[in-house]
């Protein structure tokens, strides 16, 4: 059979296995022998449950800061400070689990990991269903924390590793806004729940306080039916990679954990970027699933706050996305687009300030305005920073970029989370700390030296 014969059938093989839509060979310069790519349908099936366990993921991180007021009231043992922890937990153990999640990866495949994640989402949310006798009920609520917080670590370093091995590098930054959006958008189902969660009165009536018990029920099972649904998706059908690469680049080896780790530590450029990103992303990170502690002081109560929390989850999920297209359209100015957009999250979260401190009148649309705008902008530069970050380090693995990234902004909210833990500290401290995490780190960000040498490569390599 001759080469040409060979090439039909493996056409054809392709796009009865995968939906191919198209393929081509190239050359690489330090090869003779050419390297086929090929992008496939079956991208946006994995593009659709690596989301979906996000926007999960999301919600579940997110449960209990917009029903605060009613979970407070139906159980006098938790206050702002549990709230807190079960958020924080799962930063905690985002940053313990992190290097083993990217080493197993690597050993494993992603869809083993796959499915590992998925199952501790689906175990945690069924723990929170057994029982809402205190102290009981609060246990179960911080495990599933730490269950999510473990499974986090493939779900928030995982979409750069996906997009590079299923999407051509012209859908990459795009593909991340998605995955990443739909992590946002998870908070538009935990703002949602007032709706299902009652507010409670002022005074202590026994009877509401049972009504509001059975509506966190509801909702708890809900939780639990979501994730046990994905579960089984991801069992039916979810795998590591393609059999072509989307791009010469996708096909290249890649460094080891171990040596990708040495190498980013010795990267100068890259541990700039690092710092601009965790210090900036941190801290309004940590502030969103507690909004409601910052617009209480202002007249807005957590069926109003619920509104502000929303409008902020949609917009920072869709712009992203809508930025993204336009990054993958002008790959080389990824650093300007950062820029602008970290300036003008700078402003909004300094006119928040403004309203806070009392120093211009209070009025809603310029909360809205403030808080939405703040928090879009500032969100909108993950995904950018993502690829930006294994832009500058190629060949070092994707998943340890981004686990090394999303641990940095792990830290750093967990740190702001803490400062919730000193009592009668109040809540004026945050919107100082957002407006000066949002400025200063356009610094480091100014000084790193950007080589886009996998773009370069993949560009090189089609000419």
């Amino acid at each position: 059979m001759g080469p040409d014969e060979r090439m039909s059938l493996l056409r054809d093989s392709l796009h009865r296995k995968y939906g191919s839509t198209y393929q081509k060979a190239y050359y690489p310069e330090d090869s003779e022998a050419p390297v086929f790519i090929s992008t496939t349908l079956t991208r946006f099936w994995v593009l659709f449950i690596f989301s979906l366990l996000s926007w999960i993921h999301c919600v579940l991180w997110n449960t209990w800061g917009p029903i605060n007021e009613s979970v407070t009231y139906a159980f006098p043992t938790w206050d702002s400070s549990t709230v807190a922890m079960t958020v924080n937990w799962t930063t905690i153990m985002f940053l313990v689990f992190i290097v083993p999640m990217c080493f197993a990866v690597q050993r494993c495949g992603l869809r083993n990991i796959m499915l590992l994640s998925t199952g501790l989402v689906s175990l945690g949310t069924a723990l929170r269903c057994i029982t809402m006798e205190v102290p009981w009920f609060t246990i179960t609520c911080e495990l599933c924390a730490v269950f999510v917080g473990i499974a986090s670590t493939l779900i928030l370093s995982g979409p750069s590793l996906i997009a590079c091995d299923w999407f051509p590098q012209n859908e990459r930054t795009t593909a991340i806004a998605v995955m990443m959006g739909a992590s946002q958008l998870g908070g538009v189902g935990s703002y949602l729940e007032p709706l299902l969660v009652r507010l409670p009165p002022q005074v202590m009536i026994p009877n509401v306080v049972e009504d509001i018990k059975h509506d966190i029920k509801i909702l708890l099972y809900i939780g639990a039916a979501g994730a046990g649904a994905l579960l089984l998706a991801t069992i039916v059908y979810f795998p590591s990679k393609p059999d072509i690469p989307p791009s010469v680049t996708s096909s290249t080896d890649r460094m080891s954990v171990y040596a990708g780790a040495k190498s980013l530590a010795k990267n100068k450029n890259f541990l700039l970027l690092l710092l601009a990103y965790g210090v900036s992303l941190g801290p309004p990170i940590g502030w969103v699933p507690l909004l409601d502690y910052s617009l209480l002081p202002l007249g807005f109560h957590q069926d109003h706050a619920m509104w502000v929390g929303l409008c902020a989850v949609i917009a920072s999920s869709l712009f992203p996305v809508a930025f993204g297209q336009v990054v993958d359209r002008c790959r080389l100015n990824m650093r300007n687009c950062l820029v602008a957009l970290m300036l003008l999250s700078t402003v909004c979260f300094y006119w928040f300030l403004l309203l806070s401190y009392g120093t211009i009148p209070v009025s809603n649309w310029q909360i809205y305005v403030s808080v939405v705008g703040g928090v879009t902008f500032n969100y909108t530069t993950i995904p950018i920073f993502f690829e930006l970050a294994v832009e500058v380090v190629y060949p070092v693995p994707e998943i340890l970029v981004s686990g090394i990234l999303t641990a940095a902004d792990n830290l750093t909210t967990t740190l702001f989370l803490l400062v919730f833990l000193i009592p009668d500290i109040g809540y004026l401290w945050i919107t100082s700390t957002l407006v000066l995490c949002t400025s200063f780190t356009i610094i480091p960000l100014l000084m790193a030296k950007i080589d886009y040498k996998r773009t370069n490569l993949d560009f090189a390599s089609q000419t």
